[in-house]
């Protein structure tokens, strides 16, 4: 089978990679993930690609060259503009949209020269004073303004991940925003709500990503996640970090299981030696519990500090908040009463699995590739790499 029949997706997480391998049909043929030890060794890093991608390969009997990269970081961050022309007579919009996307991202390259655009999204149009999110390809139209979100990562980072892959003779052939890759699939599934929150909570940041009608309004990271938490829980508790670890992936059992009870047949023998090692060390669970709260409150706060949800957007008590990724995975609602903190409509969690974030990026790349607006050659070599990012046009 020829290496065009396959689709991979390598999530690049901070402690973990997940890799998805799809035929044409979208079929899973493989699938794994492995840990990250050395979470700032970019040398553990580019190993482990190659040894995933040597897995994969001996598995379907195939080659793996052409990568779509999901990634996230906390200097990931986005940009919008709003860009105008005005005409002397009618045009078509068909006739000047690509151009007009492509004056923005130009403006958006010479003023922020370290950033890398990884995704653009059309907010919406005002054509001749009216308002538009997809006009028809024949409007006319005399003025046309353009209000355009830009998605960023600085290009040092983006640099690496492509240096990293080329090492293991792999080509890019997308990278996405992970966060925002997955946010995207899961809101298609969901209940119609006219404002829906994500916040991904990951091992040493957290993203969070506002959608208002299905349509991006925000995105933005924050430095702090999961592991933060298992620091907290080990400095107060003088333990190790994995003891720490397990400690804190105890808080998401029920009331009954997260109390420790001598004489208790409820709890497993390993969560009920943890609970053995707190009260050993005169911890408090009531104590040990305002610590994580705290930090989670921290998290859920700082992330929504730029966005400004309630004073800015007003639509706490209209949005629902949807907590993704391993970090969220602490959070149950019996030992944890966010309701009673935050005033959102609803507060859900989501639980991943490995196969379900490379799905994501399968999907949004062939949606990608559907709504692709196609460009001459031409225009193309004038304008540079902007190419790929068309694909975007009317999300």
């Amino acid at each position: 089978m020829n290496k065009s029949n396959y689709s991979t997706i390598l999530d690049f997480g901070h402690s973990k990679l997940r890799l998805g391998v799809f035929n044409k049909n979208l079929e899973n043929v493989y699938s794994t993930s492995k840990k990250i030890i050395e979470k700032d060794n970019i040398e553990e890093y580019s190993n482990t690609v190659k040894l995933i991608i040597k897995d994969a390969e001996k598995n379907i009997a195939d080659h793996l060259e052409n990568i779509i990269v999901l990634y996230d970081s906390s200097q990931i961050h986005s940009i919008d503009l709003s860009i105008k022309k005005d005409f002397d007579q009618n045009v078509y919009f068909k006739d000047i949209n690509s151009s007009l996307i492509l004056e923005a991202n130009q403006l958006i390259q010479n003023n922020y020269i370290k950033d890398k655009i990884i995704h653009f999204m059309i907010n919406k149009y005002i054509i001749d004073d009216k308002e538009y999110f997809k006009p028809k390809k024949e409007l006319k139209l005399k003025k046309i303004i353009a209000e355009i979100k830009f998605v960023c990562l600085p290009i040092v980072k983006f640099n690496e991940i492509v240096h990293l892959l080329k090492k293991n003779n792999l080509q890019v052939l997308n990278f996405y925003c992970s966060s925002y890759v997955k946010s995207f699939s899961y809101i298609n599934s969901l209940i119609e709500n006219k404002f829906t929150t994500f916040l991904d909570i990951g091992w040493e940041r957290s993203t969070i990503t506002l959608f208002e009608s299905k349509k991006l309004k925000f995105i933005s990271s924050i430095s702090i996640g999961g592991n933060h938490i298992s620091k907290d829980i080990s400095h107060i508790l003088k333990l190790d970090i994995k003891e720490a670890e397990k400690i804190k992936k105890s808080f998401n059992k029920s009331e009954i299981e997260f109390s420790y009870n001598e004489n208790s047949e409820n709890i497993d023998n390993e969560n009920n030696s943890l609970m053995k090692e707190i009260i050993k060390k005169n911890i408090s669970l009531e104590l040990l519990k305002k610590v994580v709260l705290a930090r989670i409150e921290e998290i859920i706060e700082l992330a929504f500090r730029d966005i400004n949800i309630i004073n800015d957007y007003k639509i706490s008590s209209k949005s629902i908040l949807i907590l993704t990724g391993d970090g969220s995975k602490i959070f149950n609602k019996n030992s944890f009463h966010l309701d009673d903190k935050y005033n959102f409509k609803e507060i859900s969690f989501y639980e991943e699995t490995n196969l379900e974030i490379c799905n994501s990026g399968l999907k949004f790349y062939k949606v990608s590739e559907d709504e692709e607006i196609k460009m001459s050659n031409k225009m193309v070599k004038k304008e540079g790499f902007f190419e790929k990012f068309f694909k975007f046009f009317g999300r």
